[in-house]
């Protein structure tokens, strides 16, 4: 099993520059998203050969503000629409002093824009003007993603420039495409002259990673989705959940399994991050989490029995005589009930039940719920392989979205695919700073859309849900 964990350093900023001398094509863009409860900026660049097609990414400004939800035990959504109409006109301001400046641009070029000196003591100064600009326009939150729209609209009018709305779910399957090209600039960064890095020597790259077709997993608190990336603008849904998300299940056991006292110093409203914090503290190593494959479907519930007595199963594993283990339906809603039920039997009290226990009990939560999700993956492998014998085979999964930071439900995918007879497929995460909603991934996407000219008229409204197989025909929201 091929694992590639991604690794993205924020505080070097390499220079964007080719490698060797080309024809290059430079790419502009600020982006915005507001879909939830993150307020986010970026500026992203991209550098691309039109003689190799290898291309490159510089964040030149990538920050974020989460409104502050730890009242409401989880998101409130008129909390997180003041916390956007607070912190976004501010961040904006910020981005814009990441502007490259204009000196990076030849003397006749007309893309620069010059903001007054009220602000400079060497009076008005010059930045690049972006080519575009990319926002959120959905699925999530209508007032929240207003926020952004509307904001993106005025810079656009402003400077005269294109509008990309982007789909939030794609710009997660997008994510490791931005680590890719980011990771490229960082090997081209070397002085006129040098040879190549060590990095590059070794890890030569052409084209941008992973290249279509591949499977994504997008996990979320709203969404938990299998999707089949065929091209840039080609994504079919092929397994989602019928009720709760991943993200919403982990919240909702950590909320019943934790310690009163850890929530109630929680500083954040993640408490399925919580939960995982709790489990690594006791459980061994993160390389280790003392977790193996069950050997069959049959002898996993045997193997999940615990010491106090009870097990955690699988979702669906014995739904309809066993009948939907085989389908791509997925379902979190019984996890919560049946820790519930272990932690509310009639002889004992809540309250004493160990903390060995509750951890076990955690781990156990977790472990089924990431197995139900990596039986889902191997599903759809399987079934992508039988229904398109010609296309291409699907060689990368793709596990993206903030539950995609867990690093247990990377181990167990990563230990059932080599375990079920996918070794060779290759498995990327990106890290963890582009696992929850940012708006680079936003940028990403936007620049993707933006080089195959997707572009947006300024009278585009928000949506708050957009299936990802109308990318291209979406229906507004009335």
């Amino acid at each position: 099993m091929r694992i590639h964990q991604t690794v993205h350093h924020a505080v070097r900023r390499p220079r964007l520059v080719c490698s060797t001398p080309c024809r290059a094509r430079h790419l502009l863009t600020l982006a915005i998203e507001t879909s939830c409860d993150d307020t986010a900026v970026a500026i992203l660049e991209t550098c691309k050969n039109t003689d190799t097609g290898r291309a490159s990414a510089v964040l030149h400004f990538h920050k974020k503000v989460t409104s502050n939800n730890t009242v409401y035990h989880g998101i409130h959504p008129l909390t997180a629409l003041v916390s956007h109409q607070q912190n976004l006109a501010s961040l904006v301001d910020e981005a814009i002093q990441h502007l490259p400046p204009a000196e990076t641009l030849n003397a006749h070029d007309a893309r620069v824009v010059t903001f007054p000196g009220t602000s400079a003591p060497n009076g008005p100064w010059k930045r690049r003007r972006p080519d575009f600009i990319a926002v959120t326009r959905g699925p999530g939150m209508r007032s929240n993603l207003f926020t952004g729209l509307d904001t993106a609209k005025g810079l656009a009018a402003a400077w005269q420039i294109g509008l990309v709305g982007v789909h939030h779910m794609q710009a997660h399957a997008l994510t490791p495409r931005l680590v890719s090209a980011l990771q490229n600039a960082q090997r081209d960064d070397r002085r006129p002259g040098e040879g190549p890095t060590k990095a590059s020597a070794q890890h030569p790259r052409t084209h941008i990673e992973p290249e279509f077709p591949f499977l994504s997993v997008l996990a979320s608190g709203g969404h938990t989705l299998l999707i089949r990336s065929e091209s840039l603008a080609e994504h079919e849904v092929i397994a989602t959940t019928k009720d709760i998300a991943l993200g919403a299940c982990l919240d909702k056991i950590a909320r019943v399994v934790l310690p009163p006292e850890i929530l109630q110093s929680a500083k954040t409203t993640m408490y399925g991050a919580l939960l995982e914090a709790d489990y690594c503290s006791i459980y061994g190593t993160r390389q280790s989490y003392g977790y193996v494959v069950p050997r069959n479907n049959d002898e996993a519930p045997k193997e999940s029995k615990s010491k106090w007595g009870w097990s955690i199963h699988q979702p669906l594993a014995k739904a309809a005589g066993g009948a939907k283990r085989k389908s791509l339906e997925m379902s979190f809603t019984g996890m919560t009930s049946a820790v519930e039920r272990i932690l509310s039997k009639v002889e004992r009290a809540s309250e004493n039940v160990s903390i060995e226990e509750r951890r076990a009990i955690a781990r156990d939560a977790m472990r089924a719920a990431f197995e139900h999700v990596a039986s889902r993956v191997l599903l759809g492998l399987e079934q992508t392989s039988l229904k398109n014998p010609g296309s291409s085979r699907v060689a990368t999964v793709v596990m993206a979205g903030g539950v995609a930071a867990n690093k247990f439900l990377r181990f167990i995918l990563a230990s059932m695919l080599a375990a079920r007879g996918y070794p060779d497929v290759r498995i990327v995460f990106p890290p963890v700073s582009l696992c929850t909603d940012n708006a680079a991934m936003i940028a990403w996407a936007g620049l993707e859309m933006y080089e195959a000219e997707h572009i947006d008229p300024r009278s585009i409204r928000a949506i708050r849900k957009w299936p990802l197989d109308e990318l291209l025909s979406p229906q507004e929201d009335e």
